[in-house]
């Protein structure tokens, strides 16, 4: 197993943890408060949890060789994987942005929302907000990994399945 795979399994694990935690609050939040934004970003985050467990099985079959992907597989590997280079894509950007007002100390429409608050909460917020942007980033970071590793690893497959007819 070289390292690259070793890598994809443990991304696709962070991923799946990841989603899945974030998801059951996500339901309770949007129980309670029934908005649409809830829901969509739920939707985002299913589509993380599916892709992760798309590419388990992705990796089941190429650790066995025996084992052939349903049809759908590659294709979902595909829509969703493009769903989720999205999601991390914008949590990186929003992260070196939100990253970027801090350090610049221009905080934007953050400024409006942080006046509404007393000092010492508006103080513990703007402190909250620089480890919440490397989180994003992070977070980010790990979901386009791991779907550029999925794709990679998905064309090995194909790769693989081309050269024996049989399998």
């Amino acid at each position: 197993m070289t390292f690259k795979f070793k890598l994809f399994r443990g991304l696709t694990a962070i991923n799946l943890m990841f989603s899945t935690f974030f998801l059951m609050g996500l339901i309770i939040v949007l129980f309670t408060t029934g908005s649409i934004q809830v829901l969509s970003f739920g939707i985002l985050l299913g589509a993380i949890l599916i892709h992760a467990i798309l590419s388990l099985h992705l990796q089941k079959a190429l650790l066995d060789s025996n084992m052939v992907l349903k049809e759908s597989t590659p294709g979902g590997i595909r829509i969703i994987g493009g769903i989720c280079l999205f999601v991390g894509g914008y949590m990186v950007l929003s992260g070196l942005s939100l990253f970027m007002m801090l350090k610049t100390g221009n905080l934007g429409p953050l400024e409006e929302v942080m006046k509404q608050f007393p000092d010492d909460q508006r103080a513990t917020m703007t402190a909250m907000l620089k480890p919440m942007s490397f989180f994003f980033i992070i977070v980010g970071a790990v979901i386009v990994t791991n779907v550029m590793l999925s794709y990679t690893f998905l064309k090995q497959y194909k790769n693989r399945q081309d050269e024996d007819p049989l399998f």
